[in-house]
């Protein structure tokens, strides 16, 4: 079977087709919406990011409550669960700009920060999500803050320059960041593995607009989307990082999965389909891309420290030495504060993106999750 590696899905074989249609059905009918969650908040942390230029700096990461993410289909994304997905009127306008409100008053002992990551759990330039003058509003109240730059998160379809321009102009001298989670840059492992509605064209003219506006896009890869192999999933992020080199991408977030309930990544875990990635699989990925740039890890995805998951773990008498190395090299960038090795570490064959191996396979392993029902 051909690759389609970058090209959108739309003359893809029937036997992806098929695929893609069963896991997108999965992945709806397994969401859930729940009780109606308070309008506060739900996340707060404080850490130290590197940027792009290399400067370490504070970063005060907030998610607030909204409606939950309008295009709600990723096989391993928990978090619109969390948010108060599929409930109408749950984040009224004033709601959600009393939340920005209570998020930039600066408190007594409050560490200090000039990052703020502001989220939604979705895409916050999606209209069902944020209406647009309250977008425009709460870049107003950014900017009247002292944060020196802002990271939202959206998908690309969203990203347009009518939408951007005058988010941008109520910046003022704030620099505006947006996370983008491609996932991969392979069209079978994207589009229809993880099923996020990202096609190369929507991501690449979305970079486009982004440049022309001076925004700095960062962009998350996952390690080990479900369906795939360890080895497979070393290759794919190698090769993803490659294209968005290419392109001359440099803000890059390397985003192992993690487990949670009501979604695809679950079923096939409880099934006995699939686990996380190994954590020196998430080494070794980081190991293979450090020359080409120094990429960051997700270590909120290996703490657990937001709600319940299955995380990325390795043998008890290593794991948080190789979290904590991570951790210290998301911050440093350099390769000497990875992890050494552990008698533990399993051996590693990188595989290539083999297709037709990688279709069957998953085809199979939804047939489990079929014979027990789900």
């Amino acid at each position: 079977m051909p690759e389609h590696t970058l090209d959108n899905l739309d003359n893809a074989p029937a036997p992806v087709k098929d695929l893609r249609k069963r896991i997108g059905d999965l992945s709806l009918r397994l969401r859930t919406s729940g009780p109606l969650k308070p309008a506060e908040p739900r996340f707060t942390d404080f850490d130290k990011i590197r940027l792009p230029g290399g400067e370490l700096v504070g970063r005060k990461k907030v998610i607030i409550m909204s409606g939950g993410c309008s295009v709600p289909t990723c096989t391993m994304c928990p978090f619109t669960n969390f948010n108060n997905f599929g409930i109408d009127g749950a984040a009224s306008s004033e709601s959600l700009l009393d939340q920005v409100r209570r998020t930039l008053t600066r408190t007594e002992g409050e560490p200090a920060y000039e990052v703020l990551s502001l989220y939604n759990d979705g895409s916050f330039f999606a209209p069902r999500e944020i209406p647009r003058d309250v977008q425009v509003e709460i870049a107003r109240l950014v900017a009247a803050a002292g944060v020196k730059r802002l990271v939202v998160e959206s998908l690309p379809q969203f990203v347009t320059a009518p939408v951007l321009r005058p988010f941008v102009q109520a910046l003022g001298e704030v620099r505006l960041e947006i996370g983008i989670g491609l996932q991969s840059a392979d069209v079978l492992v994207r589009e229809t593995l993880v099923n996020t509605r990202i096609s190369q064209k929507s991501f690449e003219r979305a970079l486009s607009v982004m440049a022309g506006l001076g925004v700095d896009p960062k962009i998350y890869l996952l390690i080990k989307p479900p369906f795939l192999s360890e080895g497979e999933a070393v290759t794919d992020v190698v090769k993803s990082v490659d294209y968005l080199t290419g392109l001359g991408v440099q803000g890059m977030t390397l985003c192992p999965t993690r487990v949670s309930r009501h979604t695809v990544a679950w079923e096939l875990w409880q099934a006995g389909q699939y686990t996380p990635p190994n954590l020196w699989t998430v080494v070794e990925t980081v190991r293979r891309v450090h020359e080409r740039l120094a990429v960051r890890v997700a270590c909120v995805n290996l703490r657990g420290s937001d709600f319940e998951s299955v995380f990325p773990d390795a043998c008890p008498n290593c794991a948080d030495g190789v979290v904590d190395a991570l951790m210290r090299f998301g911050e440093s960038g350099e390769a000497a504060d990875l992890p050494a090795d552990c008698s533990c570490r399993p051996p590693l064959k990188v595989a290539p993106l083999d297709h037709a191996a990688i279709i069957a396979r998953a085809a199979q392993q939804l047939n489990v999750l079929e014979r027990a029902g789900v």
